[in-house]
């Protein structure tokens, strides 16, 4: 699985691609905190027991599709109940879906185990051939490979989820950039092979 730095700056970049209109002061801060909150809720089944895969025959049941979009669902069926429309809907509607897809994105990207996507539909096992990000770490203040494995997701994708946010800012500033950007891709190229030569 991918660590809470990884999912959270997901949920950031997210937001930071398109800022919702905000009516109040406290409303940007207050979703961003959600979307943060819905990329890092399917590990809840570490802390909650009836969530737990041995509760469920070794299924990570909050890691499928269904898991991972339950509070991106709730969340647009309140919008639509207090009566948020048009524009503003779509583009939090899709923050909230991307976000929760994110979260079995990066760790499918990982590599190490496999999930099951459409439980409770199907009950196959989804696992990537390769992995390009390292695995979250036991967590522990003493565990130097949890130190480590986060300086390499971050080495991955502080520069990738920059350049994905230079991309969506329009061709002429993505093309002004273009040194920068070939900094950052070197950097991101860089780590993704340290992360992919890890043992699995």
């Amino acid at each position: 699985m991918s660590s809470f730095f990884g999912h959270s700056l997901a949920a950031f970049t997210i937001y930071a691609l398109k800022k919702p209109a905000a009516a109040t002061s406290w409303y940007r801060p207050l979703w961003l905190s959600w979307l943060v909150t819905i990329a890092l809720a399917p590990d809840l089944d570490h802390f909650i027991p009836f969530l737990h895969q041995s509760r469920h025959q070794e299924i990570r049941i909050t890691h499928s599709l269904i898991g991972v979009l339950l509070l991106p669902i709730i969340t647009i069926i309140i919008m639509l109940i207090i009566g948020n429309r048009g524009r503003n809907l779509k583009n939090c509607s899709l923050q909230v879906i991307c976000t929760g897809l994110s979260h079995i994105v990066l760790d499918l990207l990982v590599g190490v185990v496999g999930l099951h996507l459409f439980w409770p539909w199907n009950l196959k096992l989804f696992k990537l051939p390769f992995g390009i990000f390292p695995s979250a770490g036991q967590l522990s203040l003493t565990n130097y490979y949890l130190y480590e494995n986060l300086f390499i997701e971050a080495g991955i994708i502080l520069p990738l989820f920059y350049l994905i946010y230079l991309a969506f800012q329009g061709k002429t500033i993505f093309i002004n950039q273009k040194w920068q950007i070939i900094c950052l891709a070197l950097i991101c190229s860089f780590f993704m092979m340290w992360g992919s030569s890890l043992s699995r």
